[in-house]
C-alpha cells in the first residue's frame, strides 16, 4: 500500500517534493467567480478549466515513513507518532484553519509565499498532515469531506493510525465561541473534549467573551463526521476525528483575521495556544492508548 502510495504522491501535479508544497503560499482572497461545470471530487477540481493551482489553490502536505508498531522494550511504553493532521478547506475557505493545521503538526505557520516548505518547531512532535488552500475566496473550491478523492490526502490519511481534521464553520445559533467534536474514532473524540477542558476552553458564567462551548457530537448531528467516506476516517484503524470551530472562536486566534498575510503574520493570541496546545496533548495521550473521560457537559 505504501509503496502505491508512494508512486501516486509523485505523480501529482506542481508538487515539487515529497512535504507537498504547491507553487505559491495562501495569498490574499480574491473575488468569487463560478465555475462553469459543478465540482463534485478534488479530481473534477483538479480537471478544471475554471481553476488552477498555484494561482486560484495549492495543496501541501507531508507524508512520513511508515511508524514502528512492534516494541520489545522493558522501559515503559512509547507512544507510537502515528496521527496526520488534515485541514480540507484552507485559506480563504474556513479561514485559520490552515495555520491551525501547520502549528499543531509541529511545524512554523509564518512561512511566506517565498519559503520552500514550513520549518519544523524546536520542542514539538513533527506530524504528517495535509491541506487543500484556496487563494481565492470562492465557495465552488470547498470539496466535502465525503467527497475528498485527492491521492495525496487518502495517502497521509491510510499512512496514520489516527487522524484528526479542521473545520470552520459559522453556527445559525447558540453561543459564538463553538466547538463541535465529530468522527468516527470515540476515544479519540472524548480525549479531545477532555484536553480542550484542561486547556480553559469551557463554559464560563461571568464572560461570554471567555466561554467556549465544547460539544461532542451525536450520531444524529448534522455534522457528527461520522461517514466512512469522511477521509479522516480513511485511516489504518478506519477512524479519525473532525474539529469544527466556529468562526468567532478562530477570530479571537488573530490580531487580523482578514487575509492570509495577515493572519500568518498575526497568529497566536485569544484561544489559540489553549487550543492548539490542548488538540497536541489529546493526540499525545491517545497515542499512548489512554483513555481520558469527556466533560460531562461535553456530550
Amino acid at each position: 500500500m505504501l509503496t502505491s502510495a508512494a508512486a501516486t504522491i509523485a505523480a501529482l501535479p506542481l508538487l515539487n517534493d515529497l512535504a507537498g508544497n504547491g507553487t505559491a503560499a495562501v495569498a490574499a482572497e480574491g473575488p468569487t467567480i463560478p465555475p462553469r461545470e459543478p465540482l463534485h471530487s478534488n479530481t473534477d477540481l483538479y480537471s478544471s478549466t475554471d481553476f488552477k493551482e498555484g494561482r486560484d489553490w495549492m495543496r501541501r502536505f507531508r507524508c512520513g515513513g511508515q511508524p514502528e508498531f512492534s516494541e520489545n522494550r522493558r522501559s515503559p511504553s512509547i507512544a507510537v507518532r502515528s496521527t496526520a493532521i488534515l485541514a480540507p478547506h484552507g485559506g480563504a475557505i474556513e479561514a485559520g484553519t490552515s495555520e491551525l493545521c501547520l502549528a499543531i503538526a509541529g511545524y512554523s505557520h509564518k512561512e511566506g509565499p517565498a519559503a520552500a516548505m514550513p520549518s519544523a518547531v524546536p520542542g514539538l512532535v513533527q506530524r504528517d498532515y495535509w491541506m487543500f488552500e484556496a487563494l481565492v475566496s470562492n465557495k465552488a473550491l470547498h470539496i466535502t469531506s465525503t467527497l475528498c478523492d485527492d491521492p495525496a490526502a487518502l495517502a497521509v490519511c491510510t499512512n496514520n493510525l489516527y487522524a484528526v481534521s479542521l473545520h470552520g464553520f459559522s453556527p445559525e445559533k447558540g453561543p459564538k465561541n463553538q466547538i463541535l467534536i465529530g468522527g468516527r474514532d470515540r476515544r479519540l473524540m472524548e480525549n479531545l473534549a477532555w484536553a480542550f477542558d484542561k486547556h480553559g476552553l469551557g463554559p464560563r458564567s461571568d464572560n461570554d467573551d471567555l466561554s467556549v462551548t465544547v460539544t461532542v457530537t451525536a450520531a444524529d448531528s448534522e455534522r457528527n463526521g461520522d461517514d466512512v467516506r469522511n477521509f479522516v476516517n480513511r485511516t489504518r484503524t478506519g477512524a479519525g476525528a473532525q474539529l469544527e470551530i466556529s468562526t468567532e472562536l478562530r477570530r479571537t486566534m488573530f490580531a487580523t483575521f482578514d487575509g492570509a498575510e495577515n493572519r500568518r503574520a498575526t497568529a497566536g493570541t485569544g484561544f489559540w495556544n489553549g487550543f492548539t496546545n490542548a488538540v497536541r496533548e489529546a493526540i499525545d495521550v491517545h497515542e499512548l492508548g489512554l483513555a481520558k473521560p469527556a466533560p460531562s457537559t461535553s456530550s
